[in-house]
């Protein structure tokens, strides 16, 4: 019999971070930034093995919500697991800004299909100025910020293969890893990418552009050596794309013991992550953003003779 992949479930765990949605909509252009403390809502969790609210109260909100995620891990059965999402959205693209200067009906009827305008090239769009800017205060948030207020570095680092992914990383999380001495070595995933289609700047270049330029980042196995997934004649429609995120969901709840993992993706992608979580309805992120998510996933236990093949 053919392995299959377990089927996991994964939800949203309620009033732990502030609610994104209104934030979006009382936001400039429906776009949610970073938030202060990263969203965390300041709480006191009041379960049994927890501190004495007196020494709980001495702590910072992600001191005590990390080991808040510590006993729900220690508690849960092997088929349930937590893990903290950090979200980003890379920064601004030469995409994004040139759909801004053209519109969005204009650039989806004709601009997004070609390589560029023949001065501006966007397969695989690159970063623009902004954007760089945008990756560096990232940077300075979690060299300098995150520390202060106890916001731990992710324990692994994702990111999706395209090049605007690969930059807002380095420039994410090279500056805080250096700090503490540690190397950064992000894991590139293609399930990570984009939304599927005919657009241009969803193609993404070589696996050889990306050990040259990225040579410390590690390559995830299978990874071809040009983009087999993009194709100028035909798009991934929402529900795949839902169906593409819950497959690499399913991976890292299976595979990575980590439980604060981080993922530079793309604003139709954190979309799809939120509805492969359970969420009805999506909101955006601005680019050069992140969010943070407390995920519960669940893997219903297998029958005896499945175990087998495990």
């Amino acid at each position: 019999m053919e392995k299959q992949e377990p089927f996991w479930k994964f939800q949203l765990v309620p009033d732990i971070f502030v609610d994104y949605y209104e934030i979006a909509n009382q936001s400039p252009g429906r776009k949610v930034t970073t938030q202060p403390n990263l969203g965390l809502i300041d709480q006191l969790y009041g379960d049994s093995d927890a501190l004495p609210q007196w020494q709980e109260q001495d702590q910072k909100p992600w001191e005590r919500f990390v080991a808040y995620v510590n006993r729900l891990n220690a508690r849960s059965p092997k088929h349930v697991s937590y893990k903290v999402l950090y979200l980003t959205r890379h920064g601004q693209g030469v995409h994004n800004d040139y759909e801004s200067k053209v519109g969005r009906d204009n650039w989806n009827d004709y601009w997004a299909r070609l390589d560029g305008d023949g001065s501006i090239y966007w397969v695989d769009a690159w970063l623009t100025a902004t954007g760089i800017q945008q990756a560096r205060e990232l940077g300075q948030f979690w060299r300098d910020v995150a520390p202060e207020q106890k916001i731990p570095l992710p324990e692994t680092v994702y990111t999706s293969p395209l090049a605007r992914c690969l930059h807002t990383t380095k420039l994410m999380f090279s500056p805080a890893f250096a700090k503490e001495g540690e190397r950064l070595a992000p894991l590139v995933k293609e399930g990570l990418r984009e939304r599927l289609t005919d657009h241009t700047c969803d193609k993404r270049s070589s696996l050889s552009w990306i050990n040259r330029y990225y040579p410390s980042f590690l390559i995830e196995n299978g990874f071809s050596e040009e983009d087999r997934l993009w194709s100028p004649f035909l798009s991934e429609s929402i529900k795949e794309h839902v169906a593409r995120k819950q497959r690499v969901l399913e991976n890292l709840y299976e595979r990575d013991p980590n439980q604060i993992i981080s993922l530079t993706v793309h604003s139709y992608a954190i979309g799809a992550i939120l509805r492969a979580c359970g969420a009805e309805e999506e909101f955006i992120v601005r680019e050069g953003s992140t969010i943070a998510l407390l995920v519960r996933g669940e893997r219903p236990p297998l029958r005896r003779y499945e175990a087998m093949y495990y």
